[in-house]
């Protein structure tokens, strides 16, 4: 079982629905987005990952909708991954809720006798692909390292999550740990340790040009003329996943600071009842993929009660998956609950009737 510190992240325990609400208000997390999960696990990670990393998500999807796209909306169609990881089709989508009652709803659904988990991400890491739903039917490495020039707007948006000092260093002390020790990259790690010595980050143009001469050795490039038009963060997260690629090991899932995350249109109304965001987790060549590093994790203690409550508020099976299926189980376990405790009363009073008839009989 993994030991939840390992996150690098505060983790908060609750006991009742009032205790989790309170460290929501009182560190700030109200923005954030967060999944709940009703057992400890070794990672966050997409279904497509749990197993192994050699599934062909976008092959899957193809047979997949080759059955049955005809049958489809033009808007089910459109956003096909989100109906895919809806059906259990294994992809690279992660599923978050911008609701913490919905991650607590899951953290206490199942595993009775194991601690459930929250996990939160803050809203500052996330990069909206919503409007960009053509990157996501292909490996988003290729689409990155040729820095074309429709990516500007989505590279800028990047620079604005770099632009904060505490993301750009992490970023960088992920780049050292990676590639700094190759062969090679001597100068590259001897300027992000100077970087990181300094502890804030003025100027990035020797670093940037460290990395532009190694990728050069690396990939046989004459220039780099098309990163000149992108800002100095999106330029360095470029050349990073270019080294990534080309000289580090792919066995270990790499850190990034900010993730790129994916609304999908209200294909069905379980989408607009979980108030779902999917964290699109990047892929790439043999193992390689990102690895997904919650912000904060609140552990959940005492999940029956904190059901019961959540159910008072309508927060239940029945509301969050919106399904014939679901509901039918929701009334079911309602009235299996309601016979179980009609029964007990039942009991009592015969176990009553019976004691009253024993003391008569003495007397």
């Amino acid at each position: 079982m993994i030991d939840i510190q390992e996150y690098k992240a505060p983790v908060y325990l609750v006991h009742s629905l009032a205790e989790y609400m309170e460290v929501i208000k009182i560190h700030g997390l109200e923005k954030s987005i967060s999944r709940g999960e009703s057992r400890r696990y070794p990672a966050l990670q997409a279904a497509a990952f749990r197993r192994n990393s050699s599934l062909d998500i976008k092959a899957m999807a193809d047979e997949f909708q080759s059955y049955i796209g005809n049958t489809l909306t033009e808007m089910q169609n459109k956003h096909f991954l989100a109906f895919c990881q809806h059906y259990g089709l294994p992809t690279n989508l992660l599923d978050f809720t911008h609701s913490p009652l919905i991650s607590l709803y899951f953290a206490c659904a199942g595993h009775e006798g194991e601690p459930g988990i929250v996990y939160l991400i803050n809203s500052d890491r996330l990069i909206d692909l919503s409007g960009r739903l053509e990157l996501m039917n292909s490996i988003f490495f290729p689409r990155f390292l040729s820095a074309d020039e429709e990516l500007f707007e989505l590279f800028h948006g990047i620079t604005n999550v770099f632009l904060q000092d505490k993301y750009i260093l992490e970023l960088l002390t992920q780049i050292d740990g990676l590639i700094g020790a190759c062969p090679g990259c001597e100068a590259i790690h001897s300027e992000i340790q100077r970087l990181l010595r300094s502890e804030r980050v003025d100027n990035l143009d020797r670093l940037v040009a460290l990395m532009d001469k190694r990728v050069r050795s690396v990939k046989g490039l004459a220039s780099v003329w098309s990163l000149r038009r992108l800002s100095v963060f999106s330029h360095l997260y470029i050349q990073f996943l270019n080294l990534l690629l080309f000289l580090a090991h792919h066995y270990e899932p790499f850190v990034l600071p900010f993730y790129f995350t994916y609304e999908p249109a209200n294909i069905t109304n379980r989408v607009s009842n979980q108030s779902s965001i999917f964290i699109y987790q990047l892929y790439g060549l043999d193992n390689m993929r990102q690895a997904i590093q919650p912000d904060h994790l609140i552990e959940i203690e005492n999940k029956a009660d904190i059901l019961a409550d959540l159910d008072c508020m309508g927060i239940n099976e029945k509301f969050i998956f919106n399904d014939y299926d679901h509901i039918a189980s929701y009334i079911k376990q309602k009235h299996l609950k309601l016979s179980d405790i009609q029964e007990e009363k039942l009991q009592n009073l015969k176990r009553m009737s019976r004691e009253l008839m024993e003391r008569s009989s003495k007397t």
